[in-house]
């Protein structure tokens, strides 16, 4: 008898139960189309792995595989702002100073972070980014804000152009991210942080959106239980900041008086000098007039017990406030010998005086002193020419004298051909007002080299409406510095009459 095989046929629930998940999976793929169609930033979050809730909202913080980090969140940030506002080729302005902690306002070393980070991704997807002082007269700027959020740091990012009524978002987005990956450090304030925060408040503070290009001069210390070189010091941390900024560019003064003649020089610094007008603050100063400044920043620092106060003004050309900040800044972010007098202390003014920028003004006397390297403590070599500028408000009689790091002191003007006193007007003539003089050329001619001792020289000018006293040839106790300084300056300001000083660093080496 054979085998006999028998075949049968599918029943039909057997048939229903193999057709079912056919149907449900080109059911799949037709949805999945749809959803991309009308839905297309929806769907991509999907692909990338981020987790949707119930409402069709896009979770911030988490990821298929995971938390995000800095880059991660970088990324998906600047995806959002890119396509939201249609950024491609278009030219947005990023800086540090533009990304700040909400609640401190500081922009702490995340904000270098992030700016870099942004830079990358930005240029990654078509947009031009900027930095900085790009010559590009129309822009977006890139801003963005950052606090804690429980365990998270949420990051708020906008880009804003200027609209017919002011400022106007264009895109916006946020991400979460956790804590645990982003460094301490990075959420810890140093004075970067600090000096960022005082030049966006001078942006935020100025009425109009115009780049002006300033002379930043060096801070004034107004405490003795400081070292003198805090000035010069505050001076140079505020510097790479305002480079950083777009409003207030700041000018290297050397770069941009070199090889100047001493024509132009003196065309540059001739103002027009209206006597009537009070104070000291009236215009920019010698030194930013020689650099064809827009105006110039003025600093003033006061030493507390755990705090360094920090004040800062733009000024215009005509001597008006354009803008002004300040800030209480930890004293322990400065190296500790800053925050100390030095060793020996200088002679300074009486306490009653007033000393603006300039120096001593006594009787509403003014007198200006600098270099044709400006006055931020330019440097020297061996053998080379020193050259200064001096500049009245009035008709006055003016002392120049160098007190070198050793003590000594010596006269630079006026002199006659032997270097000794010139009390003849043949060497040293009363300048006319707002006219700079130029030494050693308008005084008797001689050469002003760079000898030994090296170190740190302070050039001291005095102007008086009358002649003082002191001896031709400085020897003995009227060749101290010390000595010379208070003698005449006692003579200036016991006697009738208008009274001023100024003064200049300049650093000598071999």
């Amino acid at each position: 008898m054979k085998n006999r095989q028998t075949i049968s046929r599918p029943s039909d629930s057997t048939r229903a139960s193999l057709f079912t998940p056919v149907l449900i999976f080109i059911l799949y793929l037709c949805f999945n189309a749809l959803l991309h169609f009308y839905f297309p930033s929806l769907s991509r979050a999907q692909d990338r792995g981020e987790v949707i809730d119930d409402s069709g909202n896009q979770s911030s913080s988490q990821s298929w595989w995971g938390d995000l980090d800095l880059d991660e969140a970088v990324a998906r940030l600047t995806e959002t702002l890119v396509e939201q506002g249609k950024l491609k080729d278009q030219p947005v302005l990023i800086s540090p100073h533009d990304l700040y902690d909400a609640k401190t306002g500081l922009s702490l070393p995340l904000a270098t972070q992030l700016r870099g980070r942004l830079i990358t991704e930005m240029k990654r997807q078509g947009v031009r980014a900027l930095l900085p002082g790009a010559d590009e007269d129309k822009f977006m700027i890139l801003q963005g804000t950052w606090q804690k959020q429980g365990n998270d740091l949420g990051i708020d990012l906008k880009v804003m152009k200027l609209g017919p009524y002011g400022p106007e978002a264009v895109a916006s987005a946020s991400e979460k991210v956790p804590l645990k990956k982003i460094d301490t450090d990075a959420l810890t304030p140093d004075r970067e942080s600090w000096a960022r925060y005082l030049v966006r408040k001078l942006e935020q503070n100025t009425p109009d959106q115009n780049s002006r290009k300033v002379h930043l001069r060096d801070f004034k210390v107004k405490s003795k239980k400081a070292s003198s070189d805090l000035g010069p010091y505050l001076t140079g941390w505020l510097r790479p900041a305002l480079a950083e900024g777009r409003m207030f560019v700041p000018l290297d003064q050397q770069r941009a008086l070199r090889g100047l003649s001493a024509n132009t020089l003196r065309t540059r610094g001739t103002r027009a000098i209206r006597p009537d007008l009070p104070g000291t603050d009236a215009g920019t100063s010698l030194t930013a007039d020689l650099l064809k400044a827009d105006g110039e920043i003025k600093g003033v620092a006061w030493l507390h017990e755990k705090k360094v106060e920090v004040q800062v003004r733009v000024i215009s050309r005509q001597g008006q406030q354009i803008t002004a900040a300040s800030a209480d800044i930890p004293s322990g972010l400065f190296p500790g010998d800053l925050l100390k007098p030095d060793p020996s202390t200088a002679v300074t003014a009486p306490p009653a005086l007033k000393t603006g920028a300039e120096g001593i003004s006594k009787g509403g006397l003014r007198v200006e002193l600098t270099t044709t390297r400006g006055e931020g403590r330019p440097l020297y070599r061996k053998g080379e020419h020193i050259r200064f500028l001096l500049r009245l408000n009035r008709s006055a009689w003016v002392y120049l004298f160098d007190l070198d790091p050793k003590g000594k002191a010596t006269l630079l003007y006026p002199v006659d051909e032997n270097g000794r006193l010139d009390r003849s007007g043949k060497c040293g003539a009363i300048p006319p007002p707002g006219t700079p003089l130029i030494l050693p050329e308008d005084g008797c001619s001689y050469d002003l080299m760079v000898t030994e001792p090296y170190g740190t020289d302070r050039v001291w000018a005095v102007a008086v409406e009358s002649p003082i006293e002191f001896p031709a040839d400085l020897k003995g106790d009227w060749a101290k510095s010390d000595f010379l300084v208070k003698r005449l300056r006692d003579q200036g300001l016991s006697k009738k009459g208008a009274y001023a000083e100024a003064e200049v660093e300049l650093v000598t080496g071999p």
